[in-house]
């Protein structure tokens, strides 16, 4: 089997050293993939010790992972804040050393991906040469170009860019605040590509330039250096860090065509009925037989064709021929993303292009931060359905809704808050396509409504 990961860091142009550390590694017998990239925060003495104590904790709790991925991984990042918290020395010069870092777990047999992040490294997703960002930057600048404020450009431009607003030392426990280290899962399929890397690369290369490179024919390693290279060819202001990991497992296989065994009846050899012959194999008696078969053979052939010609003619008004129904499990999509809005994901992507999720009953989203990328996947209303597809309770505080579409609802979208950023959506046979609900105790209201940016295309693609 070819390498499906691999790992490069790099102290870049302008640095006197890195405090980048990384490491990719298989677990439990190759049953699992543990990856994770570290950046120590720069600015404060003691960068590199911190990562280099979050690397040694993390690997080391990690060569188990427990049923539930998602926890250990968190038990294994708090695990590493403790420890760095505990090596922090008052009037030391490392008493404010503190790191970053992004990890993913990969299961590469059943084709699904963990991860967990606290700062600016990333995890980024390459799909049929789609590049999704899943981690969110945990900065204001971040925050910003998540939220379509900033475009990528201007973010890798902004002054503030590397000022963050979590990391590992910042606080002795994180285990207090629910939404501290950001988690989530996507599925792994068959030739998509992950990418965990330190802002050193995403500062100074844009996505698209990633895209090229990772879209090469070339080996992980070798696309591992070029995004180095190209890095460091656009400045190398930062320590650069970038880890692949590929499911290089061969795509499910075409079902293969129904065989038709001979009836015993049809063949009194003593030959197995597989048995292939030769030319030089065929006695004149076996080709005897092979001539009565295929003579039975054309003989129900044509009985069939009178037969079904004479029912054709029949029928006084002709049937137009329509094709078969196609068997769809049309409510295991949606059931598997209902499941992920409940539970602590904060980042969804759908299938592709063309999933159609029928609903029924509305979805109403709660997370204090929520991004669903939808790939152009379709929410329908369920034909007896006449309530809204989502509804965003007042709880929320930033919700993205990208590349998505709404189809035959009543409401499509029933907001509490201007909490709520659209990207790509389109809203087809919708009557109300957003709806802002305002909840009011019976007393004297005073106030004002915000106004909303919202930009429309007329041919949207």
């Amino acid at each position: 089997m070819a390498e499906y990961f691999f790992g490069i860091t790099d102290k870049g142009r302008r640095r006197e050293k890195n405090e980048d550390t990384f490491f990719v590694r298989e677990i439990i017998n190759k049953r699992f993939l543990v990856a994770c990239v570290i950046d120590g925060v720069g600015g404060y003495k003691g960068g590199d010790i911190a990562a280099a104590i979050a690397r040694s904790v993390i690997m080391k709790k990690l060569e188990t992972i427990s049923e539930d991925v998602i926890e250990t991984l968190q038990q294994a990042i708090v695990a590493a804040n403790t420890k760095i918290n505990q090596q922090k020395k008052p009037g030391a010069k490392n008493e404010r050393m503190a790191c970053v870092l992004t990890c993913a777990v990969v299961d590469i047999k059943n084709s699904k991906c963990w991860y967990a992040h606290v700062g600016d490294t990333r995890i980024y997703l390459l799909r049929d040469r789609s590049l999704i960002k899943i981690s969110r930057d945990h900065s204001a600048v971040g925050f910003l170009e998540e939220s379509g404020r900033l475009s990528e450009e201007e973010a890798m431009r902004h002054p503030r860019r590397n000022e963050i607003n979590k990391a590992l030392g910042f606080e002795e426990d994180i285990t207090t605040a629910e939404d501290f280290i950001e988690t989530g899962e996507s599925p792994f399929l068959s030739g998509d590509l992950l990418l965990l890397c330190s802002d050193g690369l995403t500062d100074m290369i844009s996505s698209a330039t990633i895209i090229s490179v990772l879209t090469t024919e070339k080996s992980l390693a070798a696309k591992a250096k070029a995004l180095i290279d190209a890095a460091n060819d656009a400045g190398g202001n930062d320590n650069i860090t970038a880890v692949l990991v590929e499911n290089n497992k061969e795509p499910k296989l075409k079902p293969e065509p129904v065989k038709v065994e001979r009836k015993k009846e049809l063949n009194t050899s003593p030959l197995a009925n597989d048995e292939v012959f030769t030319e030089k194999d065929k006695t004149p008696a076996k080709k005897s037989r092979v001539s009565r078969i295929v003579l039975l053979t054309l003989l129900f052939i044509a009985i069939v064709g009178v037969a079904l010609m004479a029912a054709y003619k029949k029928s006084m008004v002709p049937k137009a021929v329509m094709p078969a129904p196609v068997a769809i499990k049309k409510n295991e999509a949606l059931n598997r993303f209902i499941a992920q809005v409940n539970d602590s994901t904060k980042t969804i992507v759908l299938p592709a292009e063309g999933t159609v999720l029928e609903i029924a009953a509305p979805v109403t989203i709660s997370k204090d931060s929520f991004y669903l990328k939808g790939n152009g996947s379709i929410f329908m209303a369920d034909s007896a359905y006449k309530g809204p597809a989502f509804i965003i309770n007042s709880s929320a505080k930033h919700i993205v809704l990208d590349s998505l579409v709404f189809k035959n609802f009543d409401v499509g979208l029933m907001l509490q808050k201007n909490n709520i950023v659209l990207k790509n959506v389109r809203f087809v046979n919708c009557r109300i396509p957003v709806q802002y609900a305002v909840f009011f105790a019976d007393s004297l209201v005073s106030g004002k409504f915000k106004d909303s940016i919202f930009i429309t295309h007329s041919n949207p693609k």
